[in-house]
């Protein structure tokens, strides 16, 4: 399964077309794009997220990203982004994702601050107590083949990884930075994870 990350086309074998860019950062960039079954050509709309290719001969980053993929792909709940696939495009690891129609709540702040507004009590309340929800599943979900706790700790809670749908839907993403039983990376002793205004 190789995606064309590069361009918009897509090969008749390929299951993933690239529609456009959506976000970058430091370690990875996600693109919004459309997932196309093999039978019956139906289509469902999707985030891929892929490593930037400067750091795809970092060993210790690309354990890190497919500890992401296997601990994303233990969570389905309402409020965690769905994890459907993982590959490989151009040396390049790629995480699919369910495709949030909204925006992040960064975004929305900045928004609202620059008309001079505030998010109301409710509305803030509201996305905690999602973000709660999704946070305690994460944590007491277990692995399906053997039953046993995966202790996932989110790590990175702040408002770039809390997405807002156009409906309203609250959902965590990025478990990139997260801890659980299931990881093959491991944290060094006296290392801090996250941003440290959301510790």
């Amino acid at each position: 399964m190789i995606v064309p990350l590069g361009s918009a086309r897509m090969a008749e074998n390929q299951r993933y077309k690239i529609t456009e860019r959506i976000d970058a950062g430091g370690m990875a960039e996600v693109y919004r794009g459309v997932a196309q079954s093999a039978v019956g050509g139906l289509k469902k709309a999707v985030a891929i997220k892929r490593i930037l290719p400067n750091l795809t001969k970092n060993k210790k980053f690309v354990s890190m990203f497919l500890d992401e993929a296997r601990v994303s792909m233990h969570l389905q709940h309402a409020n965690v982004v769905g994890v459907f696939d993982i590959g490989m495009a151009d040396t390049a690891y790629f995480i699919v994702m369910e495709f949030v129609d909204g925006a992040n709540l960064k975004t929305i702040i900045e928004s609202l601050r620059r008309q001079g507004q505030r998010m109301s009590v409710a509305h803030t309340l509201y996305i905690l107590m999602e973000v709660c929800k999704g946070l305690q599943y994460a944590h007491d979900v277990t692995d399906p083949e053997n039953g046993r706790e995966l202790g996932i700790v989110h790590r990175d809670i702040s408002p770039p990884n809390i997405l807002v749908s156009k409906r309203g839907e609250v959902k965590l993403v990025d478990f990139g930075l997260a801890k659980a039983t299931s990881q093959l990376e491991s944290t060094d002793p006296g290392v801090v994870k996250g941003k440290f205004s959301y510790l």
